[in-house]
Formats: structure tokens, sequence, C-alpha cells
């Protein structure tokens, strides 16, 4: 009698153990439209066929640019994004965190010349080219979507990065 009860306090603390950490599992994320932003820095390498990196096109111009596999700064450095008005019309700040912004003030200083694209969800958005170091860890660019688009895009890049840096472990 006594492996009986010892069976059923057993498999009464398993259940109970299952009801009180099934609530800690999340599988849908809270936010409705979960966008990913990365900045990808272009290839400056010949490939000749390799699968070194990936070719992005952007929506509007239809620029290609090839560019490294892994991304310079992901979901994860990426602080805030903003919408700014600029001389040129409206662009996105992009402000990075501390470990973020020494790798961007590299790769700004090793590839002058080259564009850092900005990605989301795999998709390019927008590209500028380096004409030199940043030094402050704020990517300024333009982007091609609608200008009436853009804030919407903010809006939800925000709440990603918020939903991406407080439920998931880098």
């Amino acid at each position: 009698m006594t492996i009986h009860t010892r069976s059923l306090c057993t498999l009464g603390f398993l259940f109970l153990s299952l009801c009180a950490f099934s609530g800690c599992f999340k599988n849908e994320s809270e936010v409705e439209n979960l966008l990913v932003p990365r900045l990808m820095i272009e290839s400056r390498s010949v490939n000749y066929g390799s699968v070194n990196g990936t070719t992005l096109r952007l929506p509007v111009s239809g620029s290609v640019i090839a560019v490294d596999k892994d991304p310079i700064v992901n979901e994860f450095d990426i602080f805030d994004v903003d919408m700014v008005k600029v001389d040129m019309g409206i662009a996105l700040l992009i402000e990075l965190s501390d470990s973020g912004a020494r790798e961007l003030y590299r790769r700004s200083v090793t590839n002058k010349g080259s564009r850092i694209v900005f990605v989301v969800n795999g998709n390019a958005l927008g590209a500028r080219r380096l004409d030199s170091a940043i030094e402050d860890g704020k990517l300024f660019t333009f982007v091609e979507v609608k200008d009436d688009a853009i804030g919407q895009l903010v809006l939800d890049l925000k709440a990603s990065i918020a939903e991406i840096q407080t439920q998931y472990q880098y």
C-alpha cells in the first residue's frame, strides 16, 4: 500500500508541476506585426559563386546589394528607432547598444565607401553609404517606404524591439 501511495504522490506532484509551469511558456507574440531589424554590411569581396553572403534588393529603386551573411548589428543591439526630419526628407534614426555601436564604428572605419543596409525580416528597406566613421552609435538612414507608412513602421519597430528584448534570450 505504501508503494501505491508513493506513486500517487509522485504523479500528483508531476501534475501540479506541469500546471504551475505551463503558464511560463508563451508561444504567441504580444506584438501583432513582429519586425526583426538588422544592419548588414555590403560585401567587399568577390565571391565567384561561393556562399559567403547573399544579395538583397531595395523595394523601390531595385538596387541589388551583395551583403555578408551575418549582420553587423542584430535585433538585440538595436535599442530604439525614431523618425526624424533632415534636409533631404524623412529618415530613420537607429540607436544602438554599446556593443552594437562599437561594431558599427569598427565596420564603418574598415568599410568606408561600402553601404550599410537596413533589413527588416530579411527584406532590405534602406541603405546608406559610409562616408565617414560612425562614432556615436546613431545611424541615420533613408528607407524605401512611402512617407505615410514610415510612422507605422517606426511604431511597429519600437513595439517589436521591446518585445524581442524582453521576451527572448540572446
